[in-house]
Protein backbone atom coordinates (compact mmCIF):
# COMPACT_ATOMS: atom_id res chain seq x y z
CA UNK A 1 0.00 0.00 0.00
CA UNK A 2 1.56 3.52 -1.11
CA UNK A 3 0.77 6.17 1.33
CA UNK A 4 -0.01 9.55 0.40
CA UNK A 5 3.63 11.59 0.26
CA UNK A 6 2.72 13.93 3.91
CA UNK A 7 2.50 10.51 5.59
CA UNK A 8 5.98 10.02 4.34
CA UNK A 9 7.41 13.52 5.56
CA UNK A 10 8.81 14.02 8.56
CA UNK A 11 7.62 17.36 8.48
CA UNK A 12 3.92 15.66 9.01
CA UNK A 13 5.67 13.39 12.53
CA UNK A 14 7.17 15.96 13.67
CA UNK A 15 3.79 18.62 13.53
CA UNK A 16 1.43 15.54 14.70
CA UNK A 17 4.07 15.01 17.79
CA UNK A 18 3.50 18.92 18.49
CA UNK A 19 0.16 18.99 18.02
CA UNK A 20 -0.27 15.87 20.82
CA UNK A 21 2.20 17.57 23.13
CA UNK A 22 0.63 20.94 22.56
CA UNK A 23 -3.05 19.42 23.56
CA UNK A 24 -1.94 17.74 26.38
CA UNK A 25 -0.11 20.92 28.03
CA UNK A 26 -3.47 22.79 27.46
CA UNK A 27 -5.12 20.46 29.84
CA UNK A 28 -1.92 19.96 32.25
CA UNK A 29 -1.77 23.66 32.38
CA UNK A 30 -5.55 24.47 33.22
CA UNK A 31 -5.48 21.44 36.44
CA UNK A 32 -2.11 23.47 37.19
CA UNK A 33 -3.82 26.36 37.57
CA UNK A 34 -6.58 25.63 39.64
CA UNK A 35 -3.46 24.93 42.63
CA UNK A 36 -0.72 26.90 41.46
CA UNK A 37 -0.39 31.14 40.76
CA UNK A 38 0.47 31.60 37.22
CA UNK A 39 4.04 32.81 38.01
CA UNK A 40 4.82 29.19 39.87
CA UNK A 41 2.90 27.50 37.24
CA UNK A 42 5.53 29.29 34.93
CA UNK A 43 8.63 28.62 37.14
CA UNK A 44 7.23 24.65 37.14
CA UNK A 45 7.22 24.88 33.41
CA UNK A 46 10.94 25.99 32.64
CA UNK A 47 11.85 23.69 35.11
CA UNK A 48 10.14 20.61 33.07
CA UNK A 49 12.03 22.07 30.15
CA UNK A 50 15.43 21.93 31.73
CA UNK A 51 15.83 17.77 30.85
CA UNK A 52 15.15 18.66 27.30
CA UNK A 53 17.83 21.02 27.09
CA UNK A 54 20.01 18.69 28.94
CA UNK A 55 19.14 16.50 26.26
CA UNK A 56 19.56 18.31 23.44
CA UNK A 57 23.18 19.37 24.60
CA UNK A 58 24.15 15.55 25.25
CA UNK A 59 23.33 15.16 21.96
CA UNK A 60 25.85 17.75 20.75
CA UNK A 61 28.40 16.88 23.08
CA UNK A 62 28.04 20.21 25.16
CA UNK A 63 28.92 22.45 22.13
CA UNK A 64 27.05 25.28 21.99
CA UNK A 65 26.35 27.41 18.92
CA UNK A 66 28.25 30.73 18.44
CA UNK A 67 26.16 32.75 15.43
CA UNK A 68 25.26 35.69 17.85
CA UNK A 69 22.31 37.10 15.67
CA UNK A 70 20.28 32.94 16.07
CA UNK A 71 21.66 33.22 20.28
CA UNK A 72 19.42 36.53 19.96
CA UNK A 73 16.37 35.47 18.31
CA UNK A 74 16.32 32.34 20.19
CA UNK A 75 16.53 34.22 23.26
CA UNK A 76 13.94 36.14 22.31
CA UNK A 77 11.96 33.98 21.70
CA UNK A 78 12.21 32.22 24.82
CA UNK A 79 11.29 35.28 26.62
CA UNK A 80 8.58 35.80 24.59
CA UNK A 81 7.42 32.50 24.65
CA UNK A 82 7.53 32.54 28.61
CA UNK A 83 5.81 35.98 28.57
CA UNK A 84 2.87 34.56 26.47
CA UNK A 85 2.64 31.54 28.18
CA UNK A 86 2.09 33.27 31.71
CA UNK A 87 -0.52 35.29 29.79
CA UNK A 88 -2.07 31.93 29.19
CA UNK A 89 -2.08 30.64 32.46
CA UNK A 90 -3.59 33.52 33.74
CA UNK A 91 -5.88 33.35 31.87
CA UNK A 92 -6.90 29.69 32.78
CA UNK A 93 -6.64 30.55 36.36
CA UNK A 94 -9.15 33.51 35.91
CA UNK A 95 -11.46 30.87 35.62
CA UNK A 96 -11.83 30.82 32.09
CA UNK A 97 -13.21 27.95 29.44
CA UNK A 98 -10.33 26.50 28.85
CA UNK A 99 -11.20 25.19 25.45
CA UNK A 100 -12.14 29.00 24.39
CA UNK A 101 -8.40 30.28 25.91
CA UNK A 102 -7.01 27.10 24.26
CA UNK A 103 -8.77 28.21 20.75
CA UNK A 104 -8.22 32.13 21.19
CA UNK A 105 -4.47 31.90 22.14
CA UNK A 106 -4.08 29.22 18.95
CA UNK A 107 -4.75 31.93 16.61
CA UNK A 108 -1.11 33.05 17.13
CA UNK A 109 -0.62 32.32 13.64
CA UNK A 110 -2.46 35.10 12.42
CA UNK A 111 0.20 37.41 13.98
CA UNK A 112 2.87 35.67 12.48
CA UNK A 113 1.18 36.26 8.91
CA UNK A 114 0.77 40.09 9.94
CA UNK A 115 4.06 40.34 10.85
CA UNK A 116 5.58 38.16 7.98
CA UNK A 117 4.26 40.50 5.37
CA UNK A 118 5.02 43.64 7.29
CA UNK A 119 8.95 42.54 8.06
CA UNK A 120 9.45 39.72 5.75
CA UNK A 121 6.95 40.89 2.61
CA UNK A 122 5.86 37.78 2.31
CA UNK A 123 2.91 37.71 -0.78
CA UNK A 124 -0.63 36.08 0.51
CA UNK A 125 -2.75 34.23 -1.93
CA UNK A 126 -6.24 35.07 -1.95
CA UNK A 127 -7.11 31.52 -1.12
CA UNK A 128 -4.81 32.29 2.17
CA UNK A 129 -6.50 35.89 2.97
CA UNK A 130 -10.06 33.66 2.87
CA UNK A 131 -8.72 31.32 5.50
CA UNK A 132 -7.06 33.92 7.77
CA UNK A 133 -10.57 35.84 7.56
CA UNK A 134 -12.43 31.99 8.25
CA UNK A 135 -9.91 32.12 11.00
CA UNK A 136 -10.76 35.48 12.73
CA UNK A 137 -14.07 34.97 11.97
CA UNK A 138 -13.88 31.51 13.65
CA UNK A 139 -12.58 32.99 16.90
CA UNK A 140 -15.16 35.81 17.44
CA UNK A 141 -17.84 32.61 16.89
CA UNK A 142 -16.37 30.62 19.56
CA UNK A 143 -15.92 32.85 22.18
CA UNK A 144 -19.39 34.06 22.25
Amino acid sequence: MKYPLQFRAKWFWFSLLAVLCWGAWAILSKLGSGDLSAGAMQFYYALGAVPVAIALLWGRRFKLEKDLRGIFYATANGLLSSLGNLAVLAAYQSGGNTAVITTATALYPMVTVILAILFLRERLTPAQIVGVGFAATAMVIFSL
